[in-house]
Order: C-alpha cells, then structure tokens, then sequence
C-alpha cells in the first residue's frame, strides 16, 4: 500500500475530529447525531441558540420528525442549567397543545445527570415572557434575556422524556434522547461567553439592516 493510500484516511479521521471539536466548542449549537432505532419524533438532531428581535434568548430544538398523537407521557425538554436545574418542556403531541410547563431543583454534584424529580417554581418566580412554541420537527423555547444572570456559568441540553406530572412535580421516568449524549461534560460555559457569541458584530449589523 502507498504511503499516500495510507496518509488519506489518517486526514479523513483528523478533519472529522476537528469538525466535532469546532463544534463542540461553539456553545449556540448541540449538534446529535441520528438514531435510526427511534421513532423520528423522539430522535433529537440539533439545539441551536438565538436572540430574537424583542431580546428573547431563542432555544431551538429539532427531531427527526413529528407525530399528532400518541404516547401522552412523551416531552420534549429543555433543561437549561444556571445556577440551578431549569427544565422547560412540552408534550410531543401536537393534538396536546404547546403549553409550556417549568420546573426545578438544586444543581447536582454530577451536571451530566437529568434529574428524575424536579418541583415546579413559585408563579413569582417564573421569567416573565417565558413562551414555547411548535415549529416543524421540532419546538422553540423562549426566554427573557433579563432573566440570565451573566455573572453565572451557563448550560442546556435537550431530550425527549417520558415524564408524568403529579400535583406539583415532575416526575421523569424514561429519557429517549438527549442532543449532547456522548460529549462526555455537561456543556457548561460562562453566561456572557455565550452572549458575546450571539452578539458579534456581524449579526448586530444583519439585524440592524432588516
């Protein structure tokens, strides 16, 4: 075998590596990769982050794919960690609605871990301008820029779950999915790295052009 016909799939292995790196290092996006052994709807492909027009922090979570009805104990999750475990989450049904239900725990020694029980919050301590809405394959979740205290370390992930709600608690019996399984961390950053990587000077100039 040539020396050529050896190096190239050496290069191969070492761009593929450094492309899971970039993005692994870019904390707006959780790229996940495709598990054909679930239901479309189930399986998580991309977490992406954004700010709206009105300065909402958008996180947007796509699937596979989409069902009207089915399963009623299957959510999709947002569980965003800061200074405590915040899980947002609406029923993959679309027949269900996309009411958005929050709720909450202590942070825990071993952030790579959804809690299987989280309260839900006092209403006065719900960020006000929380929103969640359908898009196709997939769901945004909106919060309040204000509500993110930028002196605190940052981080989210999604998941499909089975969960069940018992007067005010959620309880998480089975996680289908999760959009940053294999990363081996729990993709925790500082609050304002993630800012400054929404706000670069060029998509202030895009926005500030529309």
């Amino acid at each position: 075998m040539s020396r050529s016909n050896v190096l190239l799939p050496l290069l191969m292995v070492f761009s593929l590596t450094a492309s899971a790196m970039q993005i692994d290092a870019d904390p707006r996006t959780i790229v996940s990769f495709m598990d054909k052994g679930l239901s479309p709807e189930l399986d998580i492909l991309s977490v992406t982050t954004d700010i709206s027009p009105d300065d909402h922090l958008v996180f947007q979570a796509k699937t596979r794919g989409e069902r009207g009805q089915g399963e009623v104990a299957d959510h999709l999750l947002l569980r965003i960690l800061h200074g405590k475990v915040y899980v947002f989450l609406i029923p993959i049904n679309k027949e269900n609605g996309d009411k958005v239900l929050v709720y909450e725990t202590e942070l825990q020694s071993d952030k790579t871990v959804l809690p299987q029980v989280l309260k839900a919050p006092q209403e006065s301590n719900l960020p006000a301008g929380l929103n969640a809405r359908r898009i196709v394959n997939g769901a945004e979740f909106i919060l309040p820029i204000d509500w993110i205290d930028f002196g605190k370390d940052f981080g989210f992930d999604a998941y499909t779950v089975s969960a069940q709600v018992q007067g005010d608690t959620l309880e998480i019996s089975r996680v289908h999915d999760q959009a940053g399984k294999g990363r081996g961390g729990s993709n925790t950053f500082s609050a304002i790295t993630l800012l400054n990587k929404l706000c670069t000077p060029q998509r202030l100039r895009s926005r500030a052009d529309q």
